[in-house]
């Protein structure tokens, strides 16, 4: 055996003393030996403290106020030979941390970290992670789409290698591994959740998905051809931003009483036909700016219409009525918003490509390519499912970027597909779809939007429980074994959006596809005066 000298066990003991006091520590990683990735720096956050960000996407860079004690850990990951991408993660102390792995997505086209996100998993005591998805841009550049390794890495790849490299930064940092694992992303961050889900079961034990562009070789072409008649701006079928509000109002006129309440909330827009008509010039309304003439009319049906080519080829589902107040950003820009860099450099590869040609032969051909593996439209969600994973989606039914039956058709399309196997009757043991009334594009609206999921500025719900928080809701289902997952969820409307201002009223969002109903007596601003029928889920 070999003897040691009592010189070298003090330095073996020094070795492990200096360890364990190191453990937990930002400076105990900055010296790590990561398999996975490199770090590029590691700061403390001072309890207490305000953060402003540095991404490309400027809605990532709000000021993060009143933080608590932390670690935040930058890091680069190699995701091919000529490829990197980037990620945080910002690490609880120990004695806060709630033993859980969070991974956040992000928006649009945008390439930076979304640190709102990662700081409202902090502050819930999760280990929370972003990436920038392997290039910077801000929400609205697609230029960069040309990019081959780029473009996968925004498919699927850089968030998957990030969720690896990330969870072996939480073993190094707390000397053991999160206990579970979760997503929670809206928009791109619910394509990205459904990427995750589709091609990588194993990393997530449950996925949390808002309002997801998961069809994206189908919804940019939608979003030019939409707006189509909007351009050029001297068209006669163009329609001003002020008109906007006014149509809306009109709608409201007409759709909102269906639900049994008054309150300027749409619970169910497949229930509103609206006839634009009733704003048409000449019929007795005598401001000639507030009324619309017969091409603006048609306009307005294109944009609430599905798009269909030959063969009863679905390429899109067009916006619900109720949502019109938000129009301005897809509809009164310079060009049509989202799709045209995209098609010119991703799909056709011709800078020149004339944007007003779209049609469905385009979009096959975008099928064909599905540049990057961007979609995330697989039905089979079998080894998810077997991996024992849960997946929760919402989306609001006052969407101006998204149309919100897109989530219920993406839904159905999962049903069929298990249909045909004999095992439609397993889909709800492990995918919950929600629609929320009033709830636009990820955040805001007129109805009770705030749902504790991601892309909502931080703004938690007046309960932060299973009841009122989607992320608590799919936290329950996946770790409590007596949990038969969620069929009615609460959220919340605060006076001008504004926490510290109150609740203005809460209202129940069900499981597709149900809406809530009023129950005929009781404060229509409680929750409990409103309930989701049983009947009709599947």
């Amino acid at each position: 055996m070999k003897s040691f000298n009592f010189f070298q066990l003090s330095l073996i003991l020094g070795q492990v003393q200096a360890l364990n006091y190191t453990l937990g520590t930002c400076s105990g990683l900055s010296n790590a030996n990561l398999q996975y990735s490199s770090i590029r720096f590691v700061t403390p956050v001072i309890a207490g403290s305000n953060f402003t960000g540095d991404a490309p996407e400027t809605s990532y860079n709000t000021v993060q106020t009143a933080l608590p004690s932390a670690c935040r850990v930058a890091c680069e990951i190699q995701t091919s030979q000529n490829s990197t991408a980037r990620f945080e993660i910002w690490l609880p102390m120990k004695t806060a941390w709630n033993s859980r792995f969070l991974a956040v997505g992000n928006g649009g086209w945008a390439g930076g970290i979304n640190y709102p996100d990662i700081v409202m998993g902090l502050k819930q005591g999760f280990a929370t992670m972003s990436t920038d998805t392997g290039h910077n841009s801000t929400q609205n550049d697609a230029t960069w789409t040309g990019n081959a390794e780029e473009m996968i890495d925004f498919g699927h790849r850089a968030l998957h290698l990030a969720t690896i490299a990330a969870k072996e930064v939480v073993e190094n940092f707390y000397n053991l591994n999160a206990s579970y694992s979760y997503y929670a992303g809206c928009s791109t961050g619910g394509r990205q959740g459904w990427s995750e889900v589709q091609r990588y079961p194993e990393d997530f034990d449950g996925v949390l998905v808002g309002a997801p562009a998961n069809w994206m070789t189908h919804l940019p072409a939608w979003d030019i051809r939409v707006a189509l008649e909007q351009f050029p701006s001297s068209k006669p079928s163009y329609i001003n931003s002020t008109m906007w509000p006014t149509i809306h109002e009109a709608v409201l006129a007409q759709c909102d009483a269906l639900d049994g309440v008054v309150d300027g909330l749409i619970s169910d827009p497949t229930r509103c036909n609206f006839h634009p008509e009733v704003l048409a010039c000449g019929n007795g309304i005598s401001n000639s700016s507030a009324c619309l003439n017969p091409a603006q009319i048609a306009n307005l049906h294109r944009v609430w219409t599905p798009w269909w080519e030959a063969n009863n080829t679905l390429i899109y589902e067009g916006l619900s009525p109720g949502s019109e107040a938000g129009y301005t950003f897809l509809m009164n820009g310079a060009t049509p918003q989202f799709g045209i860099d995209f098609f010119k450099h991703a799909v056709v590869n011709d800078t020149t490509w004339d944007y007003s040609t779209i049609n469905g032969s385009t979009v096959a051909f975008a099928d064909a390519i599905n540049p990057g593996g961007i979609n995330a439209y697989d039905p089979d969600l079998r080894p998810f499912q077997s991996a024992g994973g849960k997946v929760i989606e919402y989306h609001g039914y006052q969407d101006q970027v998204i149309p919100s039956l897109a989530s219920g058709r993406w839904y159905d399309t999962v049903y069929e597909f298990y249909g045909g196997l004999g095992q439609a009757a397993e889909l709800s043991d492990f995918y919950r779809l929600f629609m929320v009334p009033g709830l636009e594009h990820c955040n805001g609206g007129d109805g009770a939007w705030v749902t504790g999921a991601a892309s909502q500025s931080g703004i938690l719900p007046a309960e932060n429980s299973t009841n009122h928080s989607l992320l608590y809701s799919l936290i329950d289902w996946v770790e409590n074994t007596n949990s038969s997952g969620p069929e009615t969820m609460i959220g919340t409307k605060y006076v001008g959006d504004v926490t510290s201002a109150g609740v203005k009223f809460t209202r129940p969002y069900c499981r597709w596809p149900n809406i809530p109903v009023y129950n005929g007596k009781g404060n229509v601003s409680l929750a409990e005066s409103w309930s989701c029928p049983s009947a009709g889920v599947y």
